[in-house]
C-alpha cells in the first residue's frame, strides 16, 4: 500500500520560526517531534542560526519578494555538494508573492514557498517537502496584476521575422501567467520570451511557450504561457 507522505514524519532538526501564534497552529502537527524555538525578532534568528547547523526556517511575510529570499539565503552556508544533511532549509509562507520570487527559487532544493491560501495544505506539504519529495503547487492560487510586458518571439533558427509586441500581465502562478496583448500576433506551442520589471525596476526575461490563445472583442489577443527557463 503507497504510504500517505503526510503521516510518520520523522524529522530530527531544530525549527526556528519567525510567524505568527496563529499561523504556527497550520505547521505545528508536522513539526511534532522536532525542537521548536520561537524567535520574535531577526536578530534573535539569526543567533540561533549560528548555533544550530540542521535549522529549518519558518518565515511570514506579507508580500515576499525575490529580494527578500535572497536576503535569508545569504545568512546560511553554501549548500554542500555531498548532501550530508547538515543544510539549512526554509519555509516562507505570504500572503502575495512576487512572480521572480516563483520563477528563481520555486525548485530550489532547500526552500519551499507557501502562499497563505495554502495554509490548509500546509501539513501535506511540509511533510512532502521534509521527506525530500518534489513538491507541485499546481493549485496554487493566480495573483492578478496588470504590470506592463514585452513579448518577443523566439525562433531558434534564425532572427527573422520576430514579432514583438506590448502589453500587461492578467494574472500569474508559480508555472505561467495569462496575458493580454493589443493585436493578436502569436499562436499555440510558439516559444516566447517575456520580459517585465520588478518592483526594484530591474528587468527580467523569461522564455515561455503558448500553451492557448484567444482573440478578444477589441481585437486583441489573451494568451497563457508556460514559464520555461529565466534569463
Amino acid at each position: 500500500m503507497q504510504k500517505n507522505p503526510a503521516q510518520n514524519i520523522k524529522v530530527q532538526r531544530t525549527v526556528l520560526s519567525l510567524v505568527s501564534g496563529k499561523t504556527w497552529s497550520h505547521f505545528e502537527t508536522a513539526f511534532r517531534g522536532c525542537l521548536v524555538r520561537q524567535c520574535h525578532s531577526l536578530e534573535a534568528l539569526k543567533i540561533q542560526l549560528k548555533e544550530n547547523q540542521r535549522a529549518l526556517l519558518l518565515l511570514e511575510f506579507e508580500h515576499c519578494t525575490a529580494r527578500h529570499i535572497e536576503a535569508f539565503l545569504s545568512l546560511v552556508p553554501v549548500r554542500p555538494k555531498n548532501r550530508n544533511g547538515q543544510q539549512v532549509r526554509m519555509i516562507m509562507l505570504a500572503k502575495s508573492m512576487e512572480m521572480a520570487a516563483f520563477q528563481k527559487y520555486g525548485r530550489h532544493p532547500d526552500l519551499l514557498l507557501i502562499l497563505k491560501s495554502d495554509l490548509v495544505k500546509a501539513y501535506y506539504l511540509t511533510s512532502k517537502f521534509l521527506h525530500g519529495d518534489q513538491v507541485y503547487m499546481r493549485s496554487s492560487v493566480r495573483q492578478a496584476t496588470s504590470s506592463p510586458v514585452v513579448v518577443k518571439s523566439t525562433n531558434w533558427i534564425s532572427q527573422e521575422n520576430l514579432s514583438q509586441r506590448k502589453g500587461r500581465f492578467l494574472d500569474f502562478a508559480k508555472q505561467g501567467a495569462r496575458l493580454y496583448l493589443p493585436q493578436r500576433t502569436f499562436k499555440t506551442k510558439d516559444f516566447v520570451s517575456v520580459l517585465y520589471q520588478l518592483e526594484n525596476q530591474d528587468w527580467i526575461t523569461v522564455e515561455c511557450q503558448l500553451r492557448w490563445e484567444e482573440a478578444t472583442t477589441d481585437g486583441g489577443q489573451m494568451i497563457g504561457v508556460q514559464f520555461l527557463a529565466i534569463a
